[in-house]
């Protein structure tokens, strides 16, 4: 039997693969075999590049400052006296203000917070340098941010 020649060949192609996958069912993999596969993909997506270092924002490593803030500290460098960490900044917060001896870089990554007058949304960087002083920070809904700061004397 010939195919239709009033068909388009683009057409006729569609059919034949849909034809095709439709007659093919869907094996289940073997437990076995579908836990190893996992293990080897999560295996993949938690070992960073060589010489790099990766964190998760899930939930564990979080460790609570004060009421309604949970930190999660990524690095800390002695020698600079610095270090970088994840805020999350409950509804309600404030952060009395307070002056840095080192530069302090903030990246809002979602939420908002007024720093003052100030407002800072999502997508925000901000750089107070050393010597700066930050007047009280208010959170009126959640946020979540990238903190690198001076280690606090107590911390060191």
């Amino acid at each position: 039997m010939s195919p239709p020649n009033d068909i388009p060949d683009d057409e006729l192609e569609r059919r034949v693969y849909g034809a095709i996958g439709e007659a093919i069912a869907p094996q289940p993999m073997p437990h076995g075999v579908q836990a190893r596969l996992r293990s080897r993909i999560a295996a993949l997506a938690t070992s960073p590049p060589a010489g790099t270092a990766t964190w998760r924002v899930g939930d564990d490593g979080w460790s609570s400052g004060m009421p309604g803030v949970a930190m999660k500290l990524l690095r800390r460098d002695p020698i600079a006296g610095t270090q970088e960490m994840l805020l999350r900044l409950g509804a309600g917060v404030q952060v009395p203000a307070h002056s840095h001896s080192k530069e302090e870089q903030i990246i809002i990554l979602e939420g908002e917070l007024m720093l003052g007058e100030h407002l800072l949304r999502q997508g925000d960087v901000h750089v107070a340098p050393p010597g700066s002083w930050h007047p009280v920070i208010t959170v009126e809904r959640s946020c979540l941010l990238l903190l690198r700061s001076e280690i606090p004397p107590q911390a060191g």
